[in-house]
């Protein structure tokens, strides 16, 4: 089965009958093309090594890859197949406050692949160009991009209601998601299968929780279930948004207000050029719409009601009306808010908060500092920006430096690890931002064509997450003794002789780490060596069996058994 081409043309026949209700979907989710490609794209995710509440990550299900996969194609032909309860975290934000993921298991996380790759191409084609989040193609600055175009100077949308739906994800209606999806969807095992992940449940820690209401954070096909729900105040807005040039001059000329809107996710705002209590009657609108059709709240306290003059923040930009160098022509321009710079700075600052490797410590802060400036590389002044980060980064790791070698001469530090103006060892770097991600200037259009009708790459937006990585290992200063022993072996497994790359060879340690009193002693040149996977799961079968202890036959009276073939 060609799995682009399917896509395409139920996108294309989507596009063709707006009212058309597909079915017979459901037997493409248990084909083995379909499912394999949804399993890939699960497998790319950095989220892979991650498990669910059964404990089995991506590494386990792809030792018996092509069984598992046989195992869940023939429960979803036999509509047996019961997805597990979401595993529960809770993330810190910024605020001090906590935020819930849901964390799938891997076999349930490449169905809810399967289904989002067939509904996906269908709703491309029913989705408003004022949407932006979690959809192919689109990507925060192209919402960003919408809103400087919308807030140029003739169109005088000055006055910006900025929409939060309180606890959006939790408070999902299932029925009213149902309803939503039946007016496209005639395929009742596909909705029957829908249904069940939305009820599958949670589990935090050993509690188990029903799910009445909701789609969890971090389910692969919530982003899209979500958009389909929003998808209504899309279609609301189109009252406004969908006015002929002469409409909206006609609205003017009577004193009413025009409207543009932009949406991403449950992020929204609206921008309008009348006055103040206008904005102020849209606002009760939207929360009577709201309310009344979707079963949602929005906040009035954190729905606010800015002028443009003295700026917005909108998926983490800044967005202000300001005079320009010549004091007198005025422009619209997107800055990095300070609160974004010190929350960058607070991850870097956390990172140098522990122990551990030295290149593990660089991987981590590249990474928090490369995904920061790639994201704000569009903003104005970020060059500048970006020159600040990289000062406070570079301090930070040298005192980390310093701490870690006991050393008070900062002298010492800048000969060791000194490297091309930063810091780093022969291996890794840690990077200058401001000359390797400049500043530039954003020019793509954002109305966007259906990608699906179009056979345009299908790409996918990756936006800095709250959660990062800080440098931790789970075998302390293994990310520095690995390069060396992979050198000192010559790339070769010392069992087989097999050659290895970086990436694929296992450093193993000769005698196993349980057999030390302190766990870091095992953690030596001398007990480490190279070894192949196939190699490295051998040794580490034949260690647990070696140390595992001997069962005891049961005493006669305790179930049969004799004292004289005892082995206690």
């Amino acid at each position: 089965m060609n799995v682009g081409d399917l896509q395409q043309k139920l996108s294309r026949w989507a596009a063709q009958d707006r009212g058309h209700r597909f079915f017979d979907l459901y037997h493409l989710l248990y084909d083995r093309d379909w499912l394999r490609l949804a399993h890939d794209h699960v497998a790319q995710n950095a989220g892979a090594v991650t498990a669910g509440c059964d404990g089995i990550t991506m590494w386990d299900f792809d030792e018996h890859l092509e069984g598992n996969l046989q195992r869940l194609a023939e429960e979803l032909r036999a509509q047996t197949y019961a997805p597990s309860p979401v595993r529960r975290v809770y993330i810190p934000k910024a605020n001090g406050k906590t935020r819930p993921l849901g964390i799938a298991a891997i076999r349930d996380r490449i169905v809810q692949e399967a289904v989002r790759m067939l509904l996906e191409p269908i709703y491309e084609a029913d989705f408003s160009q004022y949407s932006f989040g979690f959809r192919p193609n689109r990507r925060t600055m192209d919402a960003m991009r919408a809103i400087l175009w919308s807030a140029t100077e003739h169109k005088k949308f000055f006055w910006i209601i900025e929409g939060d739906i309180a606890s959006y994800f939790d408070t999902i209606h299932h029925w009213k998601l149902l309803m939503l999806l039946k007016r496209r969807l005639k395929d009742g095992k596909l909705l029957r299968l829908i249904w069940h992940f939305l009820r599958a449940g949670v589990m935090e820690g050993k509690l188990f929780r029903n799910t009445l209401s909701g789609a969890p954070q971090g389910g692969i096909a919530s982003p899209l279930l979500a958009n389909v729900y929003l998808h209504e105040l899309d279609k609301y807005m189109e009252r406004y948004t969908a006015l002929s040039k002469a409409e909206k001059a006609y609205r003017r000329r009577h004193g009413q207000a025009n409207a543009t809107y932009v949406r991403y996710a449950d992020d929204f705002c609206v921008l309008m050029n009348g006055r103040k209590e206008e904005a102020e009657q849209m606002r009760e609108e939207l929360t009577t719409f709201l309310r009344d059709t979707l079963s949602l709240t929005l906040s009035q306290e954190k729905t606010k009601i800015t002028h443009l003059n003295d700026g917005f923040r909108f998926l983490g930009f800044e967005v202000q009306r300001k005079p320009g160098h010549d004091g007198m022509k005025t422009k619209v321009v997107l800055r990095i808010p300070d609160a974004a710079v010190k929350s960058v700075l607070a991850k870097l600052a956390h990172c140098c908060a522990t122990d551990g490797s030295v290149q593990a410590k660089i991987y981590a802060m590249n990474s928090i500092l490369r995904g920061w400036c790639l994201y704000y590389r569009y903003a104005s002044g970020a060059s500048t920006m970006f020159a600040k980060v990289d000062h406070e980064a570079f301090w930070l790791l040298a005192h980390w430096l310093a701490k870690k070698h006991g050393e008070r001469r900062m002298s010492a530090i800048m000969q060791k690890y000194g490297r091309n103006g930063t810091l780093g060892t022969t291996s890794c770097q840690l990077i200058r931002a401001v000359r390797e991600i400049p500043s530039a200037r954003y020019q793509e259009r954002f109305l966007k064509p259906n990608p699906y009708t179009t056979q345009e790459p299908l790409l996918r937006e990756d936006v800095p997450g709250e959660t990062y990585w800080t440098g931790w290992e789970e075998r302390l200063g293994m990310f520095d003794l690995r390069p060396t022993v992979l050198t000192r072996d010559h790339y070769q497994c010392q069992r087989c002789g097999t050659s290895v790359t970086h990436s694929d060879a296992e450093v193993d340690h000769k005698r196993p780490v349980r057999r030390f009193k302190r766990p870091v002693d095992a953690n030596t040149l001398g007990n480490l060596q190279t070894l192949c996977h196939d190699c490295h799961r051998a040794k580490t079968e034949s260690d647990r069996q070696m140390e595992s202890p001997v069962r005891s036959k049961p005493h006669a009276g305790f179930g049969g058994g004799n004292e004289e073939t005892c082995q206690c």
